[in-house]
């Protein structure tokens, strides 16, 4: 069983097709998991779900399988997520966020013209563009900082995107410079479709090195050793217990 202190904690951005099961994969991580909804797509997952409001107190009944979401609309909502996070001072193992191209959407509505009523028919200036780049790297990067030791309380970390399949090899679906950026941030970039095995039973492909159809990266050694190019019906717990055999006997 995992320790939840010392194993090693993990950061994953997780792209692929809408519908190819990106969220359940998700809720395999480790819990409770606080769960930063921007589409609504996390109420269908396995698991207890509960709906929680960051401006209110924790529940120490929350356990272990237990999804905790917070309905994200609007970008005040992720600050007062992340102030959380910061202080060290909860209960969460693992932080999802569902999906990170909608949350980007909601920071370029935060930041276009900053004091004033968002317009969607008005022109993304140039500086828009650079503050969108400066919030959304300074979150990506305090994120993957949650993982290490350095952190207030170190917890994993996923990210769920579409994909950008107009494009050769497919890429997350963000905008702006932090579509490059964001590949060099995170563990495990992984590729999530859905195939059939010899048997002709669907599997879930999370592609985890990057090939001539999408984008995907891995910096962990043994998962690397143990599954190679790609991990057939992949499970965030089973990846942990392989990055650290010694910790998650």
């Amino acid at each position: 069983m995992t320790s939840p202190r010392d194993y090693r904690r993990i950061s994953i951005l997780i792209h692929g097709w809408w519908g190819s099961g990106k969220s359940w994969l998700a809720a395999t991580a480790p819990g409770p998991r606080l769960v930063l909804d921007a589409e609504g797509g996390f109420y269908d997952v396995p698991g207890e779900r509960i709906v929680w409001d960051p401006t209110t107190p924790f529940d120490k009944a929350w356990g272990k399988d237990t999804s905790v979401i917070v309905d994200v609309q609007d970008w005040a909502t992720v600050e007062q997520v992340r102030t959380v996070l910061d202080s060290g001072d909860h209960p969460f193992e693992t932080v999802i966020i569902d999906s990170l191209h909608e949350l980007q959407t909601l920071l370029k509505r935060a930041v276009a013209t900053p004091g004033t009523a968002y317009n969607p028919n008005a022109t993304f200036e140039q500086q828009a563009w650079g503050r969108l780049l400066n919030n959304m790297g300074e979150l990506l990067r305090d994120l993957r900082d949650l993982t290490r030791p350095g952190s207030p309380k170190r917890i994993n970390v996923v990210l769920v995107s579409g994909t950008n399949d107009e494009v050769v090899p497919a890429k997350p679906l963000l905008e702006g410079g932090i579509r490059k950026a964001i590949l060099g941030f995170y563990d495990v970039v992984g590729y999530l479709t859905e195939a059939k095995d010899q048997n002709q039973d669907e599997v879930r492909v999370l592609q985890i090195r990057p090939s001539p159809l999408a984008v995907a990266k891995c910096r962990l050694h043994n998962l690397k050793v143990k599954h190679g190019e790609q991990i057939i019906n992949p499970d965030i717990r089973k990846m942990l217990a392989v990055v650290s055999p010694k910790e998650t006997k």
